[in-house]
């Protein structure tokens, strides 16, 4: 069952170099959107008033209509972000909601007519009441009021797009969801950050939830997993984690800041799913999840330490970093020696293929690299629902969630765009497709479960067709393999 997986073309050490570097915010700026910028925080008042893709139910015509709608009101009030804010991190963010829901609203609209579903024209009552609460403010204030909602905003969109990926009624707009949840997910993630820098309560807030996220899966993980390297790194994040929150604690209280008690409802939906998961699968997902959690904590920490506006928040983060980032080397480290199932990798390389390919129809700039993109969903869609079925004819859980290798590309083709874009995704599709063949050719041959042995033999042509053209249109755009 378990697979040896064929090494990647970019070596661990060079992973986390990359992760590091790209958003951890150690040198250099991202292009064009990454998860980094810089400022925000909010009134609950504001937060309260804001449309949540979250009361959708499952019913996949519902989800466009609201998705849609909730991409008019957050390309409006970006635009009002681009007029009224002086801040440069901010309007940068604006800017890349406005190129990114204008995208997705593109595609549902598509989507919404090949079914016969009308869409909205107008904003909602709440969006309404939003913009015009805003369009009253200015200066910091309306920063701080602009981000709050974002971060409200991103996290009941995370959760809609999550909830319809894995449980819609329609197959098409269940794709759809799956490929835009990582855009909304680094969104979410680049809101969070502005929202701490702008308000150090947010960072208080948002630091302390997601020490409670890593001490619920390391609570899970001293549970299930059999691995004494992941075992001691779970009691560790334990231990650190708990201190850590107490740290915390004491500053928010003197501020007279209050802090959440639970995780997110997207920390939570990643502990549900982990649940499902068990032996080396458990893991891989475990230690994924801690190497890009830690990514976005160690980056939101380290910016608060360098720019915080609060003196003892500012100094808080500056003792918390070195502990933060030494978790994040050691995540790297133990998440690459870790090899999971063949259906895990497959089914998790097919997911990350499917989303990168989203991302593709919506920033390439070639024709071809559409096309190529287009053909992408098609075939690992049906190549994935092959491995679910597989998957549940032996009972075995599998992931929803990009690996941390898969995370740190995903997020570097969204910093970029045109022919840069274009290059840098045939690049990986290269690279993908180079591990998947090889990957697929040794269980075809040596898999001890048939089933599994008939699903490699049936893919491997299809990856091997892959990688062919990937590489043909790589040479064709003049570029070179990452």
């Amino acid at each position: 069952m378990k697979s040896k997986n064929v090494p990647l073309k970019v070596p661990m050490s060079s992973l986390a170099l990359s992760l590091m570097l790209s958003l951890a915010g150690c040198g250099g700026s991202n292009e064009g959107g990454n998860i980094g910028s810089t400022t925000s925080g909010g009134s609950g008042a504001m937060l309260s008033a804001t449309t949540t893709l979250a009361d959708a139910s499952v019913d996949s015509s519902q989800f466009l209509v609201q998705a849609y709608q909730d991409g008019l009101g957050e390309i409006q009030l970006s635009q009002q972000a681009l007029q009224k804010s002086a801040n440069p991190d901010v309007t940068k963010f604006a800017q890349r909601m406005i190129d990114d829901h204008t995208g997705i609203d593109s595609e549902i609209t598509q989507l919404a007519q090949s079914r016969n579903i009308a869409l909205p024209t107008d904003l909602s009552a709440d969006q309404k009441t939003l913009a015009n609460n805003l369009s009253s403010l200015s200066g910091d204030a309306f920063d701080s009021a602009y981000m709050a909602a974002n971060v409200s905003a991103h996290m009941s969109d995370v959760s809609a797009a999550r909830q319809q990926a894995q449980q819609g009624s329609d197959p098409d707009v269940m794709t759809l969801a799956n490929g835009v949840l990582p855009i909304l997910q680094v969104h979410l993630a680049a809101a969070e950050e502005l929202n701490g820098l702008l308000d150090p309560s947010a960072f208080l807030s948002g630091t302390y939830q997601a020490g409670l996220a890593e001490i619920g899966l390391s609570q899970l993980a001293l549970q299930k997993s059999s691995n004494a390297e992941v075992k001691q790194f779970a009691q560790r994040m334990i231990d650190d984690h708990t201190q850590g929150n107490n740290q915390i604690a004491g500053v928010a209280q003197s501020k007279s800041v209050s802090l959440p008690s639970s995780p997110t409802a997207e920390q939570q939906a990643v502990l549900d799913e982990l649940s499902g998961l068990s032996g080396a699968d458990f893991d891989k997902a475990y230690m994924d999840q801690n190497v890009i959690a830690h990514v976005k904590v160690v980056r939101q920490t380290r910016q608060q330490s360098q720019q915080g506006k609060d003196a003892d928040v500012k100094n808080l983060a500056q003792t918390l970093l070195p502990v933060l980032a030494s978790h994040l080397a050691s995540a790297v480290d133990i998440d690459g020696r870790i090899q999971p199932s063949f259906l895990f990798s497959a089914f998790q390389d097919g997911t990350a293929e499917i989303q990168m390919a989203r991302l593709a129809l919506l920033q390439a700039s070639s024709d071809q690299v559409k096309a190529f993109a287009q053909q992408m969903i098609t075939d690992h869609t049906t190549l994935n629902a092959q491995v679910r079925q597989v998957a549940q004819q032996m009972n075995i859980a599998l992931p929803t969630e990009m690996s941390a290798e898969q995370w740190s590309e995903f997020v570097n083709l969204m910093g970029k765009s045109g022919a840069a874009f274009d290059q840098a995704y045939m690049s990986v599709n290269v690279q993908e497709h180079q591990k998947d063949v090889g990957l697929a050719a040794q269980q075809a041959q040596d898999a001890s479960d048939a089933a599994i042995r008939t699903l490699a033999q049936n893919a491997l042509p299809v990856l091997n067709m892959h990688l062919t053209n990937a590489t043909q249109l790589l040479q064709q755009l003049g570029g070179a393999q990452m």
